[in-house]
C-alpha cells in the first residue's frame, strides 16, 4: 500500500477518535444534567458525525454491513447468555 493511502487512513482514524471524544463529552454532560435541551442536541449532532464516521471506516477496513449485523447479533446473543446466569 502507498504511503499516502496509509497517511489518509491515519487522518481518518484520528477524525474518528476526534468524533467518539465529543460524543464521550456530550454524553458526560448530560449526566451531569448541563443544559438539558443544548445537551441533547449535542449529542445529537455528535451520535451522527459518530454514524458518519462509523461508516467511512467500515468503508476503508473493509467491513461490510453483512460482517457487522453478524458480529452485533454475535454480541446480543453472548449479552443474553450472560444476562441469563
Amino acid at each position: 500500500m502507498c504511503s499516502c493511502n496509509r497517511s489518509v487512513e491515519a487522518a481518518q482514524v484520528g477524525q474518528a477518535v476526534e468524533e467518539c471524544a465529543e460524543l464521550i463529552v456530550a454524553l458526560q454532560k448530560y449526566v451531569n444534567r448541563t443544559t438539558i435541551h443544548d445537551t441533547v442536541e449535542a449529542i445529537l449532532d455528535e451520535i451522527a458525525d459518530v454514524e458518519m464516521m462509523l461508516a467511512q471506516m467500515r468503508l476503508t477496513v473493509g467491513i461490510s454491513d453483512e460482517m457487522l449485523q453478524k458480529r452485533i447479533c454475535q454480541k446480543f446473543a453472548k449479552l443474553e447468555n450472560d444476562l441469563k446466569k
